[in-house]
């Protein structure tokens, strides 16, 4: 049997279809309205719409925005005009004309109730939320941002604040999710089927020191489509909005390029048709471990279980994140390019950084610290390093020089290609301030630099002479 929305504007009619429905044991939610469908619709299996509804667009309006809310919702659409049946513009999966014989129509949902009992639970669906918490700021103590709600145990850190930001989960189906949090606009939902690489993206709980504190959330994963000696892998990284243990701050910047903390979390080889073969997670002290721990359908349940973000089956926590992965090749580029197609994620490292006041005033050296990330050139390039690491120097119009490890021979980059860096520069310095640079150390090419933004994101690519 099937929960079904009635959608009739007649009151005899829909009392009398209600009655009938009911009598052949479905669940009947009826409504006189579009905007009365629209509120009873979460986790609905069919839908029963007359076309004929005394509103703008009629029923056709509605099926379009139930088509949109919801993408796996079963509908009848009916109508006493044969017309409107042949020219509705949006797919329903039965139409009948009016009168409609009670046997043909039961008989019809009958068999759609079969389909949605036999839809398999590995048919998963990406879902894009477009969401924004107004008055919410992450660099702000207090009001940083809002765990929202997906489901029952799903959740979303709105962690753009009042930006309207696309939120990307994965679910076993967009029926009936939705953000009821209250303090959270949601500003349009889309769903669409899972690519082959989301079925294997971790399940990851946040760390349980982390929760409620707004620090070192994730913020986006991604994978990549690998191979080595044992076949076809796909590799699940996460980009945390920092890091709480392990790299100092200072030295993040230098050899990484950011603050932000990129940990792959998962890998898993893959069968030919597409089953899991075998699986690591990256463990405590950076140990690559067989994964033996639970498993929902072929997601991995995972937890941050170190403050530098190792992972490890030990779950659940109170928060549940499904971040749906965006499927990368970083062959040519450097991993901090998903930051930049990503660009709030540079917002939230900086946002952190100064609301926990680990930032240091420009020009005075304070432990392992930093100043604020837009006093900052960012570097990608391709390198070669030497036996003591690879170091950048810009020099400005004025002459003056600075160089990304400081003189440090600890904040080099010690690995070979394509890499980030950074060089700290005078407050408010910008593009057309700076004129050449070159690497120390090693043989580089450099890709492109950019600036951060007073609004704390990647401003535009340019390049210096010294660049091959």
């Amino acid at each position: 049997m099937a929960i079904l929305l009635l959608v009739e504007d007649d009151a005899d009619q829909r009392e009398l279809r209600k009655i009938t429905l009911e009598s052949a044991g479905h669940t009947v939610r009826a409504a006189a309205t579009a905007a009365e469908a629209l509120a009873e619709a979460e986790g609905v299996e069919l839908a029963l719409v007359d076309l004929r509804l005394n509103a703008a667009g009629g029923g056709a309006a509605l099926i379009e925005r139930l088509r949109y809310l919801y993408p796996g919702l079963k509908i009848i659409a009916v109508s006493g005009l044969a017309a409107e049946l042949h020219k509705l513009p949006h797919r329903v999966d039965a139409a009948f004309e009016k009168p409609v014989r009670t046997r043909d129509l039961l008989r019809s949902i009958a068999k759609l109730a079969v389909f949605l009992a036999a839809v398999s639970v590995q048919a998963e669906q990406v879902v894009h939320f477009e969401l924004s918490a107004p008055g919410k700021d992450w660099s702000k103590a207090g009001s940083e941002s809002i765990t929202a709600s997906v489901s029952e145990r799903q959740h979303i850190m709105v962690y753009a604040g009042a930006t309207r930001h696309r939120y990307s989960v994965f679910a076993e189906s967009a029926n009936g999710l939705r953000i009821r949090t209250p303090g959270v606009r949601t500003h349009s939902v889309k769903a669409e089927a899972a690519p082959p690489h989301v079925r294997h993206a971790p399940v990851l709980f946040e760390r349980r020191n982390a929760i409620g504190r707004f620090t070192d959330i994730p913020l986006l994963t991604y994978c990549e489509k690998l191979n080595d000696a044992g076949g076809e892998y796909f590799q699940y990284s996460v980009i945390f909005s920092n890091e709480d243990g392990g790299t100092s701050t200072r030295s993040l910047m230098a050899r990484w390029g950011r603050t932000t903390d990129i940990e792959y979390v998962y890998r898993v080889w893959l069968n030919a048709d597409g089953s899991r073969k075998r699986a690591i997670v990256q463990g405590r002290n950076h140990k690559d471990l067989e994964y033996t721990g639970p498993f929902e359908n072929d997601h991995p349940l995972l937890m941050p279980v170190t403050d530098n973000n190792m992972v490890a089956g030990e779950g659940p926590s109170a928060v549940r994140y499904q971040l749906a992965p965006v499927l990368v090749d970083l062959s040519r580029a450097s991993r901090e390019t998903v930051m930049d197609a990503h660009p709030q994620t540079w917002r939230i490292m900086t946002a952190e950084l100064l609301r926990e006041k680990k930032l240091r005033p420009y020009g005075v050296e304070e432990g392992e610290s930093i100043s604020d990330p837009r006093n900052y050139l960012y570097i990608e390039a391709e390198v070669r390093a030497g036996e003591s690491g690879v170091f950048f120097v810009v020099t400005n119009t004025a002459g003056e020089r600075f160089a990304s490890n400081k003189g440090r021979a600890k904040d080099t980059v010690m690995r070979n290609g394509w890499v980030r860096s950074t060089i700290e520069l005078p407050p408010g310095t910008k593009a057309s301030d700076l004129k050449t640079i070159a690497a120390s150390g090693g043989t580089a090419r450099i890709q492109y630099l950019f600036l951060l933004g007073a609004d704390m994101l990647p401003g535009p690519r340019f390049r210096l002479e010294g660049q091959p």
